[in-house]
């Protein structure tokens, strides 16, 4: 039996499909995975909890990849076993395909495929799997590794961006609202209303922006998502709350967002969550640089949040094969070119990445 680093890429991707590890329920994947690559004899190992870590060199510089082992779950409109893989058409149709066992896959590759050609970079390059980022809370592996593990230098997301590097990506700020009004008879009370209060505080919200625009990612987005008031149809409301969703940029820092909501509308305001920060990196950076340089392909931003939030204070490109418009879908797949154009991509970037701080030394 051929071992991991012995077969293509798509058949690696297969394997992993073959899992059904949507969020926590990773671990026998996490265990295949592990045994597999202990057998190449090629990368150092290290496990913690049920996130891996595969290490090429050691010392400093640090370039840290990092994608998930999770998958949201199947879609019931799913056309046969989405944990079955089937190619057809120059594409493999599976759960996980694109988001994010493809990126997976191609970095795992690239660099089992440094260490058999003997490359030893001057430093460490490694690669996280980890778990629960589609699930997020407490149990997010990159969160967690990161009470464990030293900065990095230099960071590589996996995630599907078709191969574009990606400088900058919105965060995600939610803010919860509340009005209050006199609770009594609909037919009996006159006193504040706390729907119509509410309402007046919307119209205010309507006109609130932030001038500020980021290069990769734009402005400030500001969308009302949620409303519940009232207990009953012959209650007058004394409540009344509205969830905000607010993509964020780095250029305007959540605290001023809080500040200026306080300050004109008036009202209770509550952060709901505040976890997924905007990040961006400096198009100069190394990393930066060389995800670009290697693939030919300008540096955009994204709407989307990721992992990257964990490793905010780290230069980092959000970068690896497939469409992000796959993700999730009912019948999610990925292009076969992709996975064999991702490979190589890694392994030159890396190895590009090396070279310009060396030189920089």
């Amino acid at each position: 039996m051929k071992k991991i680093h012995e077969i293509p890429v798509t058949e690696l991707l297969k394997q992993l499909i073959r899992f059904p590890s949507v969020s926590t329920e990773e671990r026998d994947l996490v265990d295949w995975l592990e045994e597999q690559v202990a057998a190449t004899g090629l990368l150092e190992i290290e496990r913690h909890e049920d996130n891996l870590i595969f290490h090429l060199g050691n010392g400093r510089p640090w370039l840290f990849m990092n994608s998930h082992s999770d998958v949201v779950p199947p879609s019931v409109r799913h056309v046969g076993d989405p944990f079955d893989p089937i190619e057809k058409g120059g594409r493999i149709y599976g759960r996980g395909s694109t988001d994010a066992k493809g990126p997976v896959s191609c970095m795992l590759m690239a660099l089992l495929n440094l260490a058999k050609s003997g490359y030893k970079p001057p430093g460490r390059v490694s690669l996280a799997v980890t778990v629960c980022e589609e699930s997020a809370g407490e149990n997010n592996g990159m969160f967690r590794l990161r009470q464990k593990i030293e900065r990095p230098d230099a960071a590589l997301i996996g995630e599907p961006t078709m191969l574009h590097p990606c400088a900058a990506q919105k965060g995600l700020l939610i803010l919860k609202l509340e009005t209050e009004g006199e609770a009594g008879h609909a037919a009996r009370v006159t006193g504040p209303n706390a729907i119509y209060e509410m309402a007046a505080c919307l119209e205010k919200l309507r006109n609130i922006s932030f001038p500020e625009e980021n290069p990769f990612i734009g402005t400030t987005r500001i969308t009302p998502t949620t409303i519940e008031g009232g207990t009953a149809r012959n209650a007058h409301p004394d409540s009344c709350t509205v969830h905000v969703d607010i993509r964020t940029i780095p250029d305007v820092p959540n605290d001023v967002i809080i500040d200026r909501f306080r300050r004109e509308l008036g009202i209770a305001i509550n952060v709901f969550s505040d976890r997924f920060v905007s990040v961006s990196t400096d198009p100069e950076h190394p990393i930066a640089r060389a995800a670009a340089g290697v693939t030919g392909n300008p540096l955009f931003g994204s709407p989307t949040t990721s992992d990257w939030v964990f490793l905010a204070d780290v230069p980092t490109i959000k970068i690896g094969p497939g469409d992000s418009s796959d993700s999730h879908t009912a019948n999610e797949s990925i292009a076969v070119s992709q996975l064999e154009e991702g490979v190589p991509a890694y392994e030159q970037i890396i190895r590009r990445y090396f070279e310009m701080i060396s030189r920089q030394e």
